[in-house]
Order: C-alpha cells, then sequence, then structure tokens
C-alpha cells in the first residue's frame, strides 16, 4: 500500500513553488478535482490549500465549480477566461486589473481571451508613431489611421461579441468598455433612432497635442464606425466634431448610417 505524501508546514512564501505543483495537478486532472485530493497530491495539510488554491483563483489561474456537495478545482482556460471578463464587465467597478486577469501566458507571451497575442505599446510610442507617419503620408496621415482603426475593430469582433452577449450590452457599447479595460480611457455613449455620440474624455493623441487646426483622432473614428456597422448593420460614418488638440474640454465623436 503507498504511503500518503507528509503533510509539511509550509509558509506562505513557498506560494510560487506550491502553484506549480497545483497546475501540474490539475493539467493531469481536466475535469477537475477537489481541494482535499489536491492537498493530499501536493503534500499540504486541507486548511493550507485552501488558502493556497482562494490565492490562485483571484490571481485568474484556476476555476471551481459545483457537483452535487463538491467543488471540483480546475485550470482556467480561454473560454473560462472570456467567461469570467464578461462576467466582471457588468459591473459598474470592473477595471484593468479585471481585464489583466483574463489574460494568459503561453510561452513568455500574453494572451488575449480569444487567444489573440497582447502587445504592450506605450502611448509614446503611438505619438511618434502618428508624427512618423505623417512626415511621409503628409494628409493622407488621416486615412491611414482611419483604415488602422477599422481593421482594429475587426480583429477584436469575436472577443467584443462574446463579451456582448454576456452583459446584455450591444457592440459597441461592449466595444467602449473592452477600450477603457485596456486603459484607452473613459468613454460616454449616447444612441438614439438617428445617431450616435461619442465622448471620448481622455484621448491618447489629443491630450498631448495642442493648437491643432484639425481633429486628431482619426483611428477613433474608423473604429467606430466598424463597430456601428457590427452593431446596426449598415454603414456608418463618424465625424469628431470637437477635438481636446482644438481646445474643447472633451472629444466628441457623431455617426450617422450612411
Amino acid at each position: 500500500m503507498a504511503e500518503k505524501p507528509l503533510m509539511v508546514k509550509r509558509q506562505w512564501q513557498d506560494y510560487s513553488l506550491i502553484k506549480d505543483k497545483v497546475v501540474k495537478v490539475l493539467a493531469a486532472n481536466p475535469q477537475g478535482i477537489t481541494g482535499a485530493k489536491i492537498a493530499e497530491l501536493v503534500g499540504v495539510t486541507p486548511g493550507a490549500m485552501s488558502k493556497y488554491l482562494s490565492m490562485m483563483n483571484v490571481d485568474g489561474i484556476i476555476t471551481s465549480r459545483k457537483v452535487g456537495v463538491a467543488k471540483l478545482w480546475k485550470l482556467v482556460s480561454s473560454t473560462d477566461r472570456t467567461d469570467l471578463l464578461a462576467g466582471k464587465l457588468g459591473s459598474e467597478t470592473v477595471n484593468f486589473k479585471d481585464y489583466a486577469l483574463s489574460l494568459v501566458e503561453n510561452e513568455g507571451k500574453l494572451l488575449d481571451p480569444d487567444n489573440r497575442r497582447v502587445v504592450a505599446m506605450p502611448t509614446m510610442i503611438l505619438l511618434n508613431l502618428y508624427e512618423y507617419t505623417r512626415t511621409i503620408l503628409g494628409s493622407e496621415v488621416h486615412t491611414f489611421f482611419h483604415e488602422w482603426g477599422k481593421s482594429y475593430t475587426r480583429e477584436t469582433k469575436d472577443l467584443v461579441k462574446n463579451v456582448a452577449e454576456k452583459t446584455q450590452n450591444n457592440f459597441i457599447q461592449s466595444f467602449l468598455l473592452l477600450l477603457r479595460l485596456k486603459g484607452w480611457g473613459r468613454f460616454d455613449i449616447h444612441l438614439n433612432n438617428q445617431s450616435i455620440e461619442v465622448i471620448w474624455h481622455d484621448s491618447i493623441w489629443a491630450d498631448t497635442r495642442s493648437k491643432e487646426s484639425a481633429p486628431v483622432d482619426d483611428f477613433m473614428v474608423g473604429a467606430l464606425s466598424e463597430a456601428a456597422s457590427f452593431t446596426f448593420g449598415g454603414g456608418w460614418r463618424f465625424t469628431e466634431v470637437e477635438c481636446r488638440s482644438m481646445g474643447a474640454l472633451q472629444c466628441r465623436f457623431i455617426g450617422n448610417q450612411v
């Protein structure tokens, strides 16, 4: 008869070590396993394991489900992460940390819940890209960023649709919420039968520029046009009617169907 693993009293600084062991146990039991069984296999007391499991749950590594009276733990999958993110989006207190917990690391790469790679791009890089592109394209820089915005919306379409279904919001509302979680800033949106108004309170481009003769948020104009089409069908055209770079208090966009 095999001997049971020796139960060792652990210090909380062992979290990283215990986490790796739990991950291996759960990887071998994809359908889920109880906390008591995990504790037995890892070699810690059930009470200590309960605390470790809670920490891993908060960190977005594992999730649980009820089967009868038992609670089964399993590794968080991409589908689970999308559900976790979508479930949190209904709260007014949702923040960047909630979005960050929906990410998964794979071979050193961070991936969105829909398995697209997340690339951290500091604001300064975006601004330098805008300036450099303008020196090459001149006035065509507006079209370039407009089309880039439309492409970005198409790239995030599947994730946004999943969020919209879980939160009972429409596509464009969910799209703006996802942008806020990713650190793009604060948005307000007002819908009516004829048009859509979007307020962007802290534009990436406009907040660091001044004395412009034309609006600078071409990327967002394109992104909103595509998001409105996914939401209501047909073609939509947005115009930035106020821009902080031109002295306005906020960046304001109006969209109409074409």
